[in-house]
């Protein structure tokens, strides 16, 4: 994808907090237009309203991935209002404490609805408007976790049983979709960034009561772009990124 600022179009999911609000901050400092979607659209107008005199521009849209109705409205909404998109950055995620020996039911269906079937749905309806625009040189990108990858003996870390679980299926589906772009000859590229501890909202308390090393959101939203600023021909399948001396 060669470089260059408002002539592309960023879908942030979300993007409220933590690592998405981090990667929308960058982004619009960086030209783009970027579409920031949460459920809480408070927070989105307040990081509208934080980034009004930034050379790009930040679009709060409210969406609950979970239901594919407002999914649905939302791509509508882009579609009436903005065109086209070229980038859509899968963020949004949740860790609920839910394991196989503890726990209830509900909390996986919630932590799957979110991290994989929300994510699924919208992919696939960005890849839907994408084809419609004509665009071939879009860009899918997945933010997932280190482990997602492999399951250390002894976490450094918390993350539930069906946080872990969601993410190794993130590493699946990135996979699963590379191959099926490939076979439909599509040069759209999936990118996987899978970071290790980060702070956040999720992980602040743990930190206190926890202190080491951590990334911080903006480290991520780094990664987040230098891996789609590459040659439309060079393509960042998988980037690990850890605080330094994490096993």
């Amino acid at each position: 994808m060669e470089w260059s600022g408002l002539d592309k179009v960023a879908v942030i999911t979300g993007a409220s907090s933590g690592i998405g609000k981090a990667i929308a901050e960058l982004l619009v400092l960086k030209g783009l237009k970027v579409i920031g979607l949460a459920r809480n659209i408070d927070k989105l107008e307040a990081l509208a309203e934080e980034l009004k005199s930034k050379p790009g521009k930040f679009l709060p849209l409210q969406c609950d991935l979970t239901n594919q109705s407002e999914v649905l409205k939302a791509i509508e909404w882009i579609e009436k209002g903005v065109g086209f998109v070229n980038i859509l950055i899968n963020n949004a995620a949740i860790n609920i404490e839910a394991g196989l020996t503890s726990g209830e039911i509900e909390d996986w269906e919630k932590t799957l609805d979110l991290n994989i079937l929300g994510l699924t749905c919208i992919t696939k309806e960005i890849l839907k408007l994408m084809k419609k625009k004509g665009i071939d040189n879009g860009c899918i990108i997945n933010i997932n976790d280190t482990l997602g990858l492999k399951i250390p003996a002894n976490p450094e870390r918390p993350a539930s049983s069906a946080y872990i679980c969601s993410k190794f299926a993130l590493t699946a589906l990135s996979e699963c979709l590379r191959l099926e772009l490939a076979q439909l000859e599509s040069n759209i590229k999936v990118i996987s960034i899978s970071p290790g501890l980060v702070e956040t909202e999720m992980t602040q308390q743990w930190l206190k009561e926890n202190p080491r090393l951590a990334l911080q959101p903006k480290d991520v939203a780094e990664a987040v772009l230098y891996a789609f600023q590459t040659p439309d021909n060079v393509l960042i399948k998988d980037l690990i990124i850890t605080p330094i001396r994490e096993i």
